[in-house]
């Protein structure tokens, strides 16, 4: 097991805060610098003191496996300390749950991609096999597991605890359907974060093009929409003096393709899920025409709109030709940060101010319980602790130090991160039906288009179809189950 006390894990958090001050430096300086640190220590002390409610219990030693496919445990395990700041808080957190329930958590690598990994959980449940007490897995693969009836109802499995902040309340509604939760997306990684889909900006072209930061619109509730697109539409500059259109020009904004898990952050609720338990489509109505005909017109008819793959969004704005692009949290930390762009980050606007509140759709790797599990107490228990313990020590490492500290450059980003981890929501129907996301990917990338009412009206019998086809498996397993 790894042994580490909490005490060092905590000071090794603080110092990682704490900035180095060169001597000589004023007082003020110092001043400012000792403030935020205890901003920071005092947060963290927040986090601390919230308690998971859990029992003392001591299991001597007993092996808490989760299965997980090669190179995807980064974000939830670490085997030893490496001094890089994220990883060792993942290896302290572990530690701290070890030791206070007498556990040895272990990985277990499947040695298959996604794909064959989905298929080993399946082979090893349908054999019977106790081979793990949870597994990680990609997101839409999962659904098929659990209409299958191969997962736990979560709701079903001891001392997980739906109301404490290491869990997204968004997405436990949105996963939630009657009264059935099969997939568990909580703090237990970090990865749902690092995969939350934002908008980033370049802070100097603003300045040159005599715009203000969009926090202010932000803060006041209206980032819309229609406000993103009147910063961004008209901004070209032909850079290179071909008098052609093209990627080494300079743009008001580019997006990334292919586009997915786009519906929910503008409140449009792709699925229905009605109060007689069943479900019905969500898309075709007014709010969805609005949206497709107003990014239609940004991305194909505006001079200052422009969609490209994800290597060509990031290299457009990595390389200072772009105001604002589209992204994820995790290109602050795995791309933005080798390059020299001053940004700010906010969330994707509203689709109007009626919208009742910003919302940030995100993907996730699931972490999943089999039928085969012996003891739920058990694995409920240390599930729950070491979500816990993401909240407040991994968490801490990636949003308060890595990403606030380390990798952006002012307050106001630090304050939407605070709002978008918030609102994080992750859609029932890009789980379980892909293909109604999928639509939009069609209309604005594959093949552009903005038709959508012809789009819909091919896909409608098809989409339905695949909804019954959820009903049914549902009322299969509660009729198994006697639900």
């Amino acid at each position: 097991m790894k042994k580490l006390s909490l005490l060092l894990a905590l000071a090794a958090i603080v110092t990682a805060i704490l900035p180095s001050c060169a001597g000589g430096k004023e007082a003020a300086a110092t001043t400012t610098a000792e403030t935020a640190a205890e901003s920071e220590t005092s947060e963290i002390d927040a986090r601390m003191a919230i308690s998971d409610e859990l029992p003392e219990r001591d299991f001597g030693g007993r092996e808490f496996r989760i299965y997980s496919s090669p190179g995807r445990e980064t974000t939830f395990y670490a085997e030893e300390q490496n001094g890089e700041v994220i990883n060792d808080a993942i290896f302290n957190a572990i530690a701290t749950t070890e030791e206070r329930f007498g556990v040895d958590v272990v990985n277990i690598e499947s040695g298959g991609d996604d794909v064959g990994h989905n298929d080993k959980i399946r082979t090893a449940i349908t054999a019977g096999d106790d081979a793990f007490e949870i597994a990680e897995n990609h997101d839409s693969l999962s659904g098929g597991l659990a209409v299958q009836g191969l997962l736990l109802n979560l709701y079903d499995i001891p001392h997980l605890n739906y109301t404490k902040p290491w869990w997204p309340s968004h997405a436990v509604e949105s996963l939630t359907y009657r009264d059935k939760m099969f997939l568990a997306s909580s703090n237990f990684s970090y990865r749902g974060f690092h995969w939350t889909r934002v908008i980033y900006f370049n802070k100097d072209l603003l300045v040159d093009y005599n715009m203000e930061e969009p926090y202010g619109y932000v803060f006041d509730g209206t980032w819309t929409l229609d406000r993103f697109i009147s910063l961004v539409k008209d901004t070209y500059e032909d850079l290179n003096g071909n008098s052609t259109r093209d990627d080494d020009d300079l743009f008001g904004y580019v997006a990334k393709g292919p586009i997915y898990c786009y519906l929910e952050q503008y409140r449009l609720n792709p699925v229905i899920k009605t109060e007689d338990g069943g479900l019905e489509l969500g898309v075709n109505n007014e709010r969805t025409l609005t949206l497709v005909e107003k990014m239609y017109s940004l991305l194909h008819e505006s001079a200052g709109g422009l969609i490209r793959d994800f290597e060509g969004a990031e290299k457009i704005f990595g390389s200072k030709r772009a105001l604002f692009a589209f992204g994820y949290i995790s290109d602050a930390v795995d791309k933005y940060r080798y390059t020299d762009v001053n940004y700010g980050i906010v969330m994707q606007p509203k689709l109007d101010e009626a919208q009742d509140s910003y919302y940030a759709e995100y993907t996730d790797r699931f972490l999943l319980f089999p039928i085969t599990s012996q003891d739920t107490d058990f694995s409920g228990m240390i599930f729950e602790a070491m979500s816990a313990e993401g909240y407040k020590q991994i968490f801490p490492a990636y949003y308060e130090i890595a990403l606030k500290q380390k990798f952006t450059y002012d307050d106001e980003s630090v304050q939407v991160l605070d709002i978008i981890n918030d609102v994080r929501v992750i859609d029932f129907s890009y789980v379980y039906i892909p293909d109604i996301n999928g639509m939009l990917n069609t209309l604005f990338y594959g093949t552009p288009s903005r038709d959508f009412a012809s789009l819909y009206a091919r896909n409608e019998k098809s989409l339905n179809a695949k909804l019954k086809q959820i009903t049914t498996s549902y009322e299969k397993l509660e009729e198994r189950l006697g639900t």
